[in-house]
C-alpha cells in the first residue's frame, strides 16, 4: 500500500476549529428559536468526539516522546483551560442570584452552581429527571453545564485508560475501545426512554454519552498510527469522504427530532459519532480538500477558537434576554444575543482564558508572590457565593418546617386554626402539584401531612399532544403507571383525601386514536378527559379516600415564555396560547364533571380572579416563579386558601 508523508509536528488545524465553530453557531441559533434545526442537540456529540480526539492525541504524543504521561501536569493544564472562564461565569450568576433573582431561581441556582463547580451537573439533572425538551418553566441558567461535567469526568479517566491500553498492542487497544463504544450504545438502549428518569439518564448520563467520547479516542489512535505518513487510499478519497460525512453530520442537525428513539435505542448516537469521527480523521490528516478549506473559513475558525466561552455565556445571555424582552422576535434576538455572546467570549478569552493558559494565575496577576492561593481562593469564592445565594431571603419564605410570612390570598381570611386531629393530604398531578408540595409551609399547618404523588410532565389522558415534535410525544411509562396505581399509592401514604391538580396540558390539542386532532370543541376529547377523572376518583374511593379537584389557574401567555420551542409553537398557534393562558373552557368541564359526581372543587381559577385577566402579582407577592409554577411565596399564599378547604372536605362523604 502506497503512502504519502506527513510531518510529526503539524500546525493548528483551522478546519477543526471551523467545524466546532460552525456547529456551535447552529447550537446557539437553535436555543434562540430559529426554526428548521430540530436536531441541533445532536451537535453535542460532535463536541464530545472532537474533544476526546484532541485530548487523546495530545496524551499519545506525550507518552511517545517522554515514555509516560505526566498525569498531574495533564490535570493542571485542564484546570487552566476550563476553570478561569467557568469561575467567572459562576461568580456572575451568583451575583445575579444575590441581587436580582427571585426565590424560585435562587433555590435552583445554589445547587446548580455547586454541581457545576464539582463537574457533576449532568448527574444532578438525571436525579431530578430533568426533561431537556419539554419544560414549561424557566430552565436552569446552568443546565448547559452538563456537557462540561461529562467531559471532565472523561478527563479524570482517560490517563488511566491510556495506561491500561499501553500494556496492549495497538490493534488490541483499538479493539477494546471499539467494544467499549458498542457496549455504551448497548447500555444506552437498556436505559431506554421508558419514563422521565430514563429519558434524563439517556440524555445526560456519562455512561450513555461515553460512546461518542470513545469514538473520539479511536480516531486519535488511528491518527497516531499514521503520524509519519497518510495512506494513499485515504488521500484519494479524502475530499469526497469529508463532504459526505459533513453532509451526514448536518443531516442529523436538520432531520433528527428531539429524543428520537433511533438515536438512543437503535445506536443512532454511535452512528453519528462514527460519521463525525471519519470527518475529523479526514480533516486531521489534511486530506479533506475543498471541504477542509470551507470549514477553515476564518469566521468559522474564530468561533471555534472561542467556542468554550460561547458555550458558557450564550445560554445565560439568551435566558436573560428572553426575560427582559418576552415579546421579542427571533430575528431581533439572533443578532443581539449572538453579538453579546461573541463579545463576552472574546473578552473572556483575551483577558482571562489565554493569560492563564500561557502563564497560570500569574498571567492575570504578574506580581503575585503566591499564585497558588488565588487558584485555591477562586473555587472557594464560588462556594461561598453559592451558599450566600441560598441564604438570601431564607427567612420566612423557605419551606421545610419554617413559617412563611405572606398575606392571605383572599383579604380578610381568618387565621388558620390547626385541629387536634391530623389530616393526611395527597396531591396528584404534574409538576404544578409537585411545586405545591415542595413549597408547602409545614410550620403554618402542623395538623396537615402532605404527600406528593405527582409525575412532572404527566398528561391526564392517554393521547399524544398535537404540538411540535421538540416538545415531547405520548405519555411515558411512569406517567401511565400513575393513572393505574393511584389507589395503591394512596394506601401507602395512608391519605385521608387526594387533590387532583389538573394541568395546562389539557388545553393543548391532542391526537385522537385515528390520527385526527381533538381539541376543546370536540366532545370525544371531553369524554376522554372525564373518563380519566372518573378512573382516578374510582381508585380513590376504593381506597377509602375522598377526592377533590382543583381547577387550572390562568398563566402568562405562552408567546411570552422562555422555552424557544414552546414560544415558537404558541406563536404559530395563537388560539392555543390564549386557551392555555385562560383555560376557561377546560375549567367549565371540570366544574360540570365535579358537580355531576359530587366531587369538591377547589376553584383556583376563580379565587385568582382569572376572569379579569392574568395577574403575575397578588397582594404584593410575585405569584409565579416561572411561566408555569408558583414561586415560594406564591405557593405559600395559595396554601392560605387551599389548606382550610382541603382539610374541611377531607372526610366528607358524598352528598354531605
Amino acid at each position: 500500500m502506497g503512502v504519502t508523508t506527513a510531518t510529526e509536528r503539524r500546525p493548528r488545524i483551522t478546519s477543526l476549529d471551523g467545524i466546532r465553530g460552525g456547529f456551535m453557531l447552529l447550537f446557539m441559533l437553535y436555543h434562540l428559536g430559529v426554526p428548521g434545526l430540530p436536531g441541533a442537540w445532536t451537535g453535542l456529540s460532535l463536541f464530545f468526539v472532537l474533544s476526546a480526539f484532541l485530548i487523546t492525541r495530545l496524551l499519545l504524543k506525550e507518552r511517545r516522546r517522554f515514555g509516560r504521561v505526566d498525569v498531574a501536569g495533564f490535570y493542571r493544564r485542564r484546570a487552566r483551560r476550563l476553570m478561569p472562564a467557568l469561575v467567572l461565569l459562576l461568580l456572575v450568576l451568583g451575583a445575579w442570584g444575590l441581587f436580582f433573582a427571585d426565590e424560585f431561581a435562587r433555590r435552583q441556582l445554589r445547587g446548580d452552581i455547586l454541581a457545576t463547580l464539582g463537574f457533576v451537573m449532568n448527574w444532578r439533572l438525571v436525579l431530578e429527571s430533568d426533561q431537556y425538551f419539554s419544560t414549561f418553566g424557566s430552565p436552569s441558567l446552568l443546565r448547559h453545564a452538563w456537557t462540561l461535567s461529562v467531559e471532565e469526568q472523561f478527563y479524570l479517566c482517560v490517563p488511566l485508560l491510556l495506561a491500561i491500553l499501553a500494556l496492549m498492542s495497538r490493534r488490541l487497544g483499538l479493539a477494546v475501545l471499539v467494544v467499549a463504544a458498542v457496549g455504551s450504545a448497548w447500555w444506552t438502549a437498556q436505559v431506554g426512554l421508558g419514563d422521565a428518569s430514563a429519558v434524563a439518564h439517556s440524555y445526560y448520563g456519562t455512561d450513555t454519552r461515553a460512546q461518542s467520547l470513545l469514538v473520539g479516542m479511536i480516531v486519535a489512535f488511528v491518527d497516531d498510527g499514521w503520524r509519519e505518513r497518510t495512506p494513499a487510499w485515504l488521500s484519494r478519497v479524502g475530499t469526497p469522504l469529508a463532504w459526505v460525512t459533513l453532509a451526514g453530520a448536518l443531516a442529523f442537525v436538520l432531520l433528527v427530532d428531539p429524543m428520537q428513539p433511533f438515536m438512543f435505542l437503535q445506536g443512532g448516537l454511535l452512528a453519528q459519532a462514527v460519521v463525525v469521527g471519519l470527518l475529523i480523521l479526514a480533516l486531521s490528516r489534511g486530506v479533506a480538500g475543498s471541504a477542509g478549506r470551507v470549514l477553515g473559513w476564518a469566521p468559522l475558525a474564530y468561533l471555534g477558537v472561542h467556542s468554550y466561552g460561547l458555550y458558557l455565556f450564550h445560554w445565560p445571555i439568551t435566558v436573560w434576554f428572553d426575560e427582559a424582552f418576552p415579546d421579542r422576535s427571533v430575528w431581533i434576538a439572533v443578532p443581539v444575543v449572538l453579538t453579546l455572546s461573541v463579545g463576552a467570549a472574546a473578552a473572556s478569552y483575551r483577558w482571562i482564558e489565554e493569560p492563564v493558559m500561557r502563564h497560570g494565575v500569574r498571567g492575570l496577576f504578574p506580581r503575585l508572590r503566591r499564585p497558588g492561593r488565588v487558584a485555591l481562593a477562586a473555587p472557594v469564592a464560588v462556594v461561598a457565593v453559592a451558599v450566600a445565594v441560598g441564604q438570601v431571603g431564607a427567612t420566612a419564605s423557605q419551606v421545610g418546617g419554617r413559617s412563611v410570612d405572606v398575606p392571605p390570598l383572599v383579604a380578610g381570611s381568618p387565621a388558620y386554626e390547626p385541629s387536634e386531629k391530623p389530616t393526611r393530604i395527597a396531591l396528584y398531578g404534574d409538576s404544578v402539584a409537585e411545586n405545591l408540595v415542595t413549597y408547602f409551609p409545614t410550620a403554618d399547618y402542623p395538623d396537615l401531612l402532605v404527600s406528593g404523588l405527582a409525575v412532572p410532565g404527566c398528561d391526564l389522558v392517554d393521547l399524544e399532544p398535537a404540538w411540535n415534535e421538540e416538545l415531547g410525544g405520548a405519555p411515558d411509562a411512569e406517567c401511565r403507571r400513575s393513572w393505574t396505581n393511584l389507589g395503591e399509592r394512596l394506601r401507602d401514604v395512608d391519605a385521608d383525601t387526594v387533590v387532583l391538580v389538573l394541568g395546562t396540558l389539557l388545553s393543548i390539542p391532542h391526537y385522537a386514536p385515528d390520527g385526527e386532532v381533538w381539541w376543546l370543541d370536540d366532545r370525544p376529547y371531553r369524554d376522554v378527559v372525564e373518563k380519566a377523572l372518573d378512573d382516578l376518583v374510582s381508585q380513590a374511593q376504593d381506597a377509602g379516600v375522598t377526592a377533590q379537584v382543583a381547577t387550572v389557574p390562568c398563566r402568562i401567555d405562552g408567546r411570552r415564555g422562555q422555552s424557544p420551542a414552546l414560544r415558537t409553537y404558541f406563536e404559530q398557534n395563537p388560539e392555543v396560547a390564549e386557551a392555555t393562558s385562560d383555560p376557561q373552557v377546560v375549567n367549565r368541564w371540570i366544574r360540570a364533571w365535579a358537580r355531576d359526581r359530587d366531587v369538591e372543587v377547589l376553584d383556583l381559577y376563580e379565587v385568582l380572579e382569572c376572569s379579569e385577566g392574568f395577574r403575575p402579582e397578588v397582594n404584593g407577592v410575585n405569584l409565579y416563579g416561572d411561566q408555569l409554577h408558583f414561586s415560594d411565596e406564591g405557593a405559600a399564599m395559595v396554601w392560605t386558601w387551599l389548606a382550610p378547604r382541603i382539610r374541611d372536605h377531607a372526610g366528607r362523604e358524598p352528598g354531605e
